[in-house]
């Protein structure tokens, strides 16, 4: 979190998530093609896997909304992919959506983005039920309020009709709140991979003091979403899983999120499950990938979930 750097310098020194893109692309010994393309609103879609699949996953990158993507989350999210070619004979690409960090486009571009991504797949021909959205952190977010507005629709953004529901939505480790008061943060916010918490703060602070509208709240900060703000959660995914580390400072909001989707998604046809990694803290499922560490239970129930969604 470097706490002593500015946002500009932590951005000054690691690559766009497009220039992340290319070299992890070139990285990989087959060469696969760098395919991005302009979705409009200042955003890219990058594409891991052949555009022609009818599957895909619209992959939304965790960063605070300060930092691009990592080569990690490319690792990982190609290593659901290729798995899942592997073990289930199943095969979707990966549509990695660049949206601007929010020194440079504050809130609600993020948003608007977001939508603009799943819109274009829609226009591209994609059929919803062959679409699932995946986020971690502050993409665990843009999740969540991408589901929000499918249901209610922001005035900030175009509306998205969806002639059948989503296959499904997952949002890992999300930053549901920009409030540290929960009994969860202060018994694991000082040892979590977010700690120091100054730099967290400061990030919350920048999102909060620079947004361009107040009167949107259960977007800004789903955790804080009633039950009821989720009823007909079944018209627009069949899906949904929200994953925690047993010991984030994220926990609570995380798991009580999921909660409030259940009860206010009632007895629709939606599937709503939290699962929660023993041991670990923020967004394990990333550090996997970006330590250089075996897959850990998270990406493995992520990789089950997509078979179950997608079967």
């Amino acid at each position: 979190m470097l706490p002593n750097s500015t946002v500009r310098q932590l951005q000054f020194v690691i690559p766009s998530t497009g220039t992340a893109y290319a070299q992890y692309q070139n990285s990989l010994p087959s060469k696969p093609p760098v395919v991005s393309e302009s979705i409009g609103h200042g955003a890219w879609l990058h594409w891991i896997g052949p555009k022609e699949n009818k599957k895909v996953m619209y992959y939304l990158h965790g960063g605070g909304f300060v930092m691009p993507a990592s080569d990690g989350h490319f690792k990982m999210a190609d290593w659901w992919r290729t798995e899942a070619k592997k073990r289930y004979n199943i095969d979707f690409s990966v549509a990695f959506l660049e949206y601007s960090l929010m020194n440079f486009e504050p809130w609600p571009a993020q948003l608007v983005q977001a939508a603009a991504g799943l819109t274009h797949l829609l226009e591209q021909g994609y059929d919803p039920s062959n679409i699932t959205v995946v986020g971690d952190s502050a993409g665990g977010h843009a999740t969540v309020f991408l589901l929000a507005h499918l249901l209610h629709p922001h005035p900030d953004a175009e509306p998205i009709t969806l002639e059948k529901p989503l296959a499904g939505a997952v949002s890992m480790s999300a930053w549901l709140s920009y409030s540290m008061d929960t009994t969860s943060f202060k018994r694991w916010g000082p040892k979590d991979v977010v700690a120091p918490l100054s730099g967290l703060k400061t990030w919350s602070k920048l999102f909060i003091d620079t947004r361009k509208r107040t009167d949107d709240p259960y977007y800004f900060e789903p955790a804080h979403a009633p039950a009821t703000w989720w009823e007909g959660l079944d018209k627009v995914s069949k899906n949904v899983l929200l994953t925690a580390g047993d010991a984030e400072g994220m926990f609570d909001d995380i798991i009580n999120t999921a909660k409030r989707m259940e009860e206010g998604a009632g007895k629709g046809d939606v599937k709503v499950a939290s699962y929660v990694q023993e041991g670990v803290n923020h967004n394990e499922a990333l550090v996997d990938f970006a330590c250089g560490d075996l897959p850990g239970s998270t990406n493995f129930r992520v990789l089950g979930w997509i078979k179950e969604v997608y079967a």
